[in-house]
C-alpha cells in the first residue's frame, strides 16, 4: 500500500512540475475553452468559425526557443482562411503559463491572450494594456523587448519570456507561410 502511495506522490509531482495542460485549445478546461472562444469570437465576429487543429507540421525542424507546447490551428469559414490561433508556454520565474496569439490570413496579429498564470509573481503580464503592445507586428518585427515591447514592472522574467514567445511564434508562421506548409 505504501509503494501505492508514493507511486501516486511521484505522478502528483511529475505533473505539477510540468504543467497540467497542454497547449491545445480543445485539451484546456470548460472555463478556458470559453475565454479561447470569447476572445477569438471579439477578433473574427463571423458564425461559423471553425478552429481546425494543424496536426502535420514537424515544428521540430523550427527554432522555437523559449516556447514548448506549441500547437498551431487555423480559423476557418466554411473553405476561406480568417486567420490563425496559436497556443504555447513559455516560463516565468518559476512556473510555466499559456497564452494563445490570434493572427490575420495576412500574419499580422490581432490580439495576445494569456489564458493561465500559474506562478504569484509577474501576473502583470495580463494586463490588456501591456499586451496591446503586439497587435499589428508582424513577422516577428519590431518586437525586441526592452526596445519595441516595454517592459512591465513586477514581471521582469514574465515580460520578456512573453515577447520572445509571441516574437518566436510570429517568426516560425512567417516561415511556414514562405515554404508554402500553411
Amino acid at each position: 500500500m505504501k509503494r501505492w502511495i508514493n507511486i501516486i506522490q511521484l505522478v502528483v509531482v511529475f505533473v505539477l512540475i510540468h504543467g497540467t495542460f497542454t497547449a491545445n485549445a480543445s485539451e484546456f478546461p470548460k472555463s478556458i475553452q470559453k475565454k479561447i472562444d470569447k476572445e477569438v469570437q471579439k477578433i473574427f465576429p463571423v458564425e461559423n468559425l471553425i478552429m481546425d487543429d494543424i496536426d502535420n507540421l514537424n515544428l521540430d525542424a523550427f527554432n522555437c526557443e523559449g516556447v514548448r507546447d506549441l500547437h498551431l490551428s487555423t480559423l476557418k469559414k466554411a473553405d476561406k482562411l480568417m486567420g490563425f490561433a496559436c497556443f504555447a508556454s513559455s516560463k516565468g520565474k518559476n512556473d510555466f503559463f499559456d497564452y494563445m496569439v490570434l493572427f490575420n490570413e495576412n500574419l499580422e496579429i490581432q490580439k495576445v491572450v494569456v489564458l493561465i498564470y500559474r506562478s504569484s509573481y509577474g501576473g502583470e503580464i495580463m494586463a490588456k494594456s501591456w499586451l496591446k503592445q503586439f497587435i499589428g507586428k508582424i513577422g516577428g518585427e519590431e518586437m525586441e523587448f526592452g526596445k519595441d515591447i516595454d517592459g512591465i514592472s513586477g514581471a521582469t522574467i514574465s515580460a520578456p519570456a512573453m515577447a520572445k514567445g509571441v516574437k518566436t511564434i510570429s517568426l516560425l508562421l512567417s516561415q511556414l507561410k514562405a515554404k508554402g506548409e500553411i
